[in-house]
């Protein structure tokens, strides 16, 4: 029992978790009415059922106030129907990005992505993890340098230095691509030593870089655009693996990776020259 919720309260939170959660069926139903009210015909079709199944799956939801039909017969989600169907669907997607990359998250440290934003990883249930073939490295890099070449805007955090990145980036800015990158100590000493500081001045006289230094061990590297998602993890021993990356396209995926940018911006120090 739920600390300060009675039996009565308890037995009925239990029941709309079975209700939602348990039944793959009522589950569906709940997440294809947040597209709207709907026919108990449309519904039938949706979820390849007959009238009868679906009715009870109905008459269920009905009961524990998650679902109601109106005067012209349609079902819809009442008020607190729609916030179940929206945690519902954060929860599936959430489920789907896990299992379906679970590897990924199982094989690497996830203490470089704060918790709010694992409590919104669904947001990158549409990613694929690619693995970076050592023998065709130069395909998979070109594959981020189209992606690079084409953003109107590169926000990126590294704690890692791959010695052709600084040209890279100082080339975006040159085109007029607004560019936020936030630095390790040593990792902006690197991109010093490659470029120049005589360079990096002229990039940040252009008006289109910021450079943000935190002293922070980072446990992630990433680039996001307004396009895509390039996400990159560290090894529990410490050691960043370069043979995988998690990429997106999906606008959920951009914003998920703009509030992380900003979460590691907000703690680190503008670098001024």
């Amino acid at each position: 029992m739920v600390i300060g919720m009675d039996r009565e309260e308890s037995k009925r939170m239990q029941n709309t978790l079975r209700l939602a959660v348990c039944s793959n069926l009522r589950r569906r139903i709940l997440i294809s009415l947040k597209e709207g009210k709907k026919e108990l015909r449309e519904l039938r079709d949706e979820m390849e059922v007959s009238s009868t199944t679906a009715i009870h799956a109905l008459r269920e939801l009905e009961k524990d106030n998650l679902v109601f039909q109106d005067v012209d017969r349609g079902y819809a989600l009442t008020k607190i129907g729609e916030i179940v169907a929206l945690k519902l669907n954060d929860f599936v997607d959430a489920i789907e990005v896990l299992k379906k990359h679970e590897g990924f998250w199982l094989e690497h440290d996830l203490s470089g992505i704060p918790a709010h934003l694992l409590e919104k990883i669904g947001w990158l249930n549409n990613s694929n993890v690619v693995k970076i073939d050592a023998l065709n490295i130069i395909k998979t890099h070109t594959t981020y340098i189209e992606f690079i070449k084409t953003a109107k805007w590169i926000k990126g955090v590294s704690p890692i230095f791959s010695s052709d990145y600084p040209e890279i980036f100082e080339n975006r800015v040159k085109q007029h691509t607004i560019t936020q990158l936030v630095l390790t100590e040593s990792v902006l000493k690197k991109v010093i030593d490659t470029i120049g500081l005589k360079d990096l001045k002229y990039s940040f006289s252009e008006g289109y870089l910021d450079i943000f230094v935190t002293k922070e061990d980072v446990r992630v590297a990433f680039t996001v655009t307004d396009t895509f998602l390039s996400l990159g993890l560290f090894k529990p021993d410490g050691i960043y693996n370069t043979t995988l990356d998690l990429i997106s396209t999906e606008e959920r995926a951009v914003r998920w990776g703009v509030e992380l940018f900003e979460y590691y911006r907000e703690k680190a120090k503008k670098y001024e020259i």
